[in-house]
């Protein structure tokens, strides 16, 4: 073992613990998450608090950037990357929130189980209650623009007496043990497909910043999905197949990212089904009663609202609802010419990944700069929480631009949040 490394891993860790742990007894959600708040009205929305903030995310960086040097250098035990991180996840539970959704998620939780309203087609403004009152957001005036998949898993938040506590501690409590599935599956992985690269590509996602920030302390569902999807990539490893497409269908049901990577799937085992000198019917026709299956199901508890939430998906995405009254139109034109460009982008992959070796590799690269052109193209003019996606599955990826291309994002990514959160100081007025 090398020491200077191993000092340099637990000094770049108690750094960034000491960040985290900082912020969060300043803003816990235990005191704050009775109403809606924004960091800039708690902690003072003035330049310097604003400056004070970029500061700490600075000293966040370089210890994920010093930690990284030592991890590669080698050296260091795995038990020392997941000890911080774990530790990183129980502090960063009681984090409050720097974005709204996890209490739009609260919101429609309290919905669909107290009001007995349907969050895909119900708005959370046309019910007068105390709780939803509480958090008032441009997303309230919008049927869930989530799957029902979402609604279900989010529901057991709000059924005891305590909606607000409870809730939110099973819905961050959810983000933190979709973080530990993700870095579990991640080594699992690349210990089978590449050895060599498991400890830096379980460093480099569980330190990672803006997985812990807007992932675990931000609580937003994308960290659910994103688990699900790793949960089924480590299934087609195992050659698991149906199982696999179950679970994939499952994470669609609640992103809807998720259905991206069904063709990759069907393409990747087919080619190991023809190599077994079989037939490929069998595959596609498991596939699409595995589908068939899971969507009855978690349409089930909402009877007809299937065809109306697919109208949210749409409304929400071609017309964010986030963007000033005036911009909307250009927003939305640029937002729908980003998905053309996606679909094309995606289109050509899949094309690729035909013409490939089909190899499992391959359907990790392409899975990798799939989730990566979304997040570029569809959702970093306004979501930054979508990085998240890239971020999990470049580990996962052989293309050493990789990681160099979702840090820097990461960086950017999270200081634009803050910038944001501090009403984009230097727009104008």
């Amino acid at each position: 073992m090398k020491r200077s490394s191993l000092l340099a891993l637990v000094i770049a860790g108690l750094l960034t613990e000491g960040i985290y742990l900082a912020i969060t007894l300043r803003l816990p959600w235990w005191t704050y998450g009775g109403e809606l708040q924004r960091w800039s009205e708690l902690l003072g929305n003035g330049w310097s608090d604003l400056v004070a903030c970029l500061a700490g995310l600075a000293v966040l960086l370089a210890a994920y950037a010093l930690g990284w040097g030592a991890v590669r250098k080698g050296g260091v035990p795995r038990k020392v990357i997941w000890a911080f991180g774990s530790l990183y996840a129980i502090t960063l539970f009681w984090l409050l929130p720097i974005t709204a959704d996890l209490f739009v998620y609260l919101g429609r939780a309290h919905l669909f189980t107290d009001l007995e309203g349907n969050p895909l087609e119900d708005t959370l403004v046309s019910r007068r209650d105390a709780l939803l009152a509480a958090y008032p957001t441009a997303y309230a005036r919008h049927s869930s623009a989530y799957g029902p998949a979402w609604s279900l898993i989010s529901a057991p938040g709000t059924l005891g007496r305590h909606d607000v506590a409870g809730g939110l501690a099973y819905l961050k409590g959810l983000a933190v043990a979709a973080y530990a599935g993700m870095a579990w599956l991640l080594e699992r992985i690349l210990r089978r497909i590449r050895p060599g690269d498991a400890l830096q590509g379980l460093y480099l996602f569980a330190w990672n910043p803006l997985v812990l920030v807007m992932g675990v302390g931000d609580g937003h569902n994308d960290m659910v999905m994103i688990a699900l999807v790793l949960l089924a990539f480590w299934l087609l490893l195992e050659t698991r197949w149906l199982l696999a497409f179950l679970v994939l269908w499952l994470s669609a049901w609640i992103k809807y990212m998720g259905a991206a990577f069904i063709p990759f799937f069907l393409i990747y085992a087919g080619e190991r089904w023809e190599k077994l000198g079989r037939q490929t019917w069998p595959l596609l026709l498991g596939a699409g009663l595995t589908g068939l299956t899971v969507t009855g199901l978690v349409f089930a508890p909402f009877r007809d609202g299937g065809d109306l939430e697919l109208l949210a998906l749409m409304r929400r995405v071609l017309i964010p609802v986030n963007a000033p009254h005036e911009a909307r139109d250009v927003v939305a034109w640029a937002t729908a010419g980003g998905l053309i460009l996606l679909a094309m982008a995606y289109l050509w992959l899949l094309k690729r990944l035909q013409r490939s070796e089909r190899s499992y590799q391959d359907v990790c690269n392409v899975g990798f700069v799939t989730l990566l052109l979304a997040f570029v193209l569809g959702a970093a003019r306004s979501q930054p929480w979508h990085l998240i996606w890239p971020v999990s599955l470049a580990g996962l990826s052989d293309r050493r631009w990789a990681w160099p291309v979702v840090i820097v994002l990461s960086a950017v990514m999270l200081a634009t949040q803050l910038w944001v959160e501090w009403g984009a100081p230097g727009l104008g007025g």
